[in-house]
Parts: C-alpha cells; sequence; structure tokens
C-alpha cells in the first residue's frame, strides 16, 4: 500500500499581503487626516480611530492566521507592516507639524515643546519605542526558532 500525500496548496504572499498594507496605509492617512482637521492636536478621537485601526489589525491578523503560517516570515511581516505604517505615519505627521512650528517665527523652542510636553510624545516616542521592543522580541522569537527554514 502506498500512500501519497498532496502537496500542501501554495499561498501567494502578495495577494495576502499587499491588501492589507494598502488598506492599512489608507486607515492611517484617515486618522492623520482626521488629527490634521480637527486642529493637529492628539485627541481622544485620534485615539478611538488609532484603536479601531488596531482592533482590525487584530482581526485580520485572526482571519488570515492560518494563510500567514504558510508564507516564510508571514507573522513578522505582517507586524513589521503594522508597526511601520502606523508609527511612521505618525512620526512623519509629527515632523510635518514641529517643521511648520519652527517655519512660523514662533517662540523659541515651540517644536520641542509641541514633541515633548503634548500628547504628541506618547504618540511619536512612546509608541514607536514600546511597539519596536515588541516587535524586535517577535523578530528575536523568529529568528531563534529558525522560522525561515523549511
Amino acid at each position: 500500500m502506498t500512500t501519497n500525500t498532496l502537496p500542501q496548496p501554495s499561498v501567494n504572499a502578495r495577494t495576502v499581503l499587499l491588501p492589507y498594507l494598502l488598506v492599512l496605509v489608507a486607515a492611517m492617512a484617515g486618522v492623520q487626516a482626521a488629527i490634521a482637521f480637527t486642529g493637529g492636536d492628539i485627541t481622544l478621537l485620534a485615539g478611538v480611530l488609532t484603536a479601531l485601526a488596531a482592533a482590525g489589525i487584530a482581526v485580520w491578523f485572526w482571519r488570515n492566521y492560518r494563510k500567514l503560517t504558510k508564507i516564510r516570515f508571514g507573522l513578522a511581516i505582517a507586524h513589521t507592516l503594522a508597526f511601520v505604517t502606523v508609527t511612521a505615519s505618525f512620526n512623519l505627521h509629527a515632523v510635518i507639524r514641529a517643521l511648520s512650528l519652527g517655519s512660523t517665527g514662533g517662540a523659541d523652542g515651540a517644536a520641542a515643546h509641541e514633541l515633548l510636553s503634548t500628547p504628541w510624545f506618547g504618540a511619536t516616542l512612546v509608541m514607536s519605542a514600546a511597539w519596536g521592543a515588541g516587535l524586535l522580541v517577535h523578530l528575536a522569537g523568529v529568528v531563534l526558532g529558525r522560522g525561515w527554514e523549511d
């Protein structure tokens, strides 16, 4: 008696990850636009919109977990895409805001004050640092678990 094992159906990384990335970029552009249109301050609205994006990411991970495990580094790549998209959107917005404060001829230190003593501090430095540390642990686990090998 012979037993034939059927090959596992392959998963195309582009068809799984590209729509995720595009929706995530659009969602974060929407969050940043909402922040800009409401005066440029990090408010409860910004937090709620970011939390909705985070919930969307979590649901997407849950629904696509099996597909992601069939893509080499799939979970790590999806985590990295989320980290880069969310933190870069806030950091880019903060940089533009700081540069515009500096170019308006305002008081010395206005940009530093804006970034260090307002909620922008948490939305940029704290979020990037905390999430970056979590991503580093995830990636270290992937490397230690030899997640790239067949």
